[in-house]
């Protein structure tokens, strides 16, 4: 049996009121875990008709390529919610078993954000041309493929081979017996991350309850 939702009236500047620097930190980081929230589903969902013209694989791609832009906006909004004096303060007040947590999670964000800092360079926050000349050079005479599917609409046209190239950039550099070993170890080392998904739920509970609003209707 599924528990039902339920539903919160939020006025914006009773929960987030003007000249707050806490609640600009905590609302940024709301909208960032609802866009981290459409990604997963856009990762980890079965087919999905509509966005799967190309292939089930572009779409997962470029679901990761948002999700990993996204990753990196949280990590910044986390690292600028530990510095917050009124913050660090409300943190303090936690029990040991939050505290840890939150310790934690910092642990995991700096092993895993190197990764995310070279994916979204490479190409998640622009697909550079430099980076794309980098990877044709490299492959040289090799002979990895892709396809090329001639529709008969461009709705119905798809460069599949688009998916093969990013693939390529995520692992250039990368001796060819290696590059599916270390496609693997950087894509573990960005799912540490996801564990700021509940994070930011946290927060949010514990700005809730410091000033009130988990205990009032508005």
């Amino acid at each position: 049996m599924s528990l039902a939702s339920r539903i919160r009236f939020v006025t914006l500047t009773k929960w987030f009121p003007p000249n707050n620097p806490l609640a600009a930190k905590i609302a940024r980081l709301c909208i960032l875990r609802e866009d981290f929230n459409l990604e997963m589903k856009g990762v980890y969902s079965g087919g999905m008709k509509e966005l799967d013209g190309l292939s089930e694989e572009w779409r997962r791609l470029y679901f990761i390529r948002n999700l990993i832009r996204t990753l990196r906006e949280i990590e910044a909004g986390i690292q600028r919610l530990f510095s917050d004096g009124e913050f660090k303060t409300l943190l303090a007040c936690q029990d040991s078993d939050m505290q840890e947590e939150f310790a934690e999670h910092a642990a995991l964000m700096s092993e895993g954000i190197q990764a995310v800092n070279e994916v979204r360079n490479d190409i998640c926050g622009h697909v550079l041309e430099s980076v794309v000349q980098e990877t044709l050079d490299e492959l040289g005479g090799s002979d990895v493929f892709g396809f090329l599917e001639i529709g008969p609409t461009m709705q119905r046209t798809h460069f599949r081979f688009a998916g093969e190239l990013i693939v390529q950039i995520l692992v250039r550099g990368v001796p060819d017996a290696d590059k599916h070993r270390v496609f693997i170890e950087k894509m573990e080392k960005i799912g540490k991350l996801f564990y700021a998904f509940a994070l930011i739920e946290r927060a949010l509970y514990m700005y809730m309850e410091n000033r009130g609003l988990s205990r009032k209707r508005r």
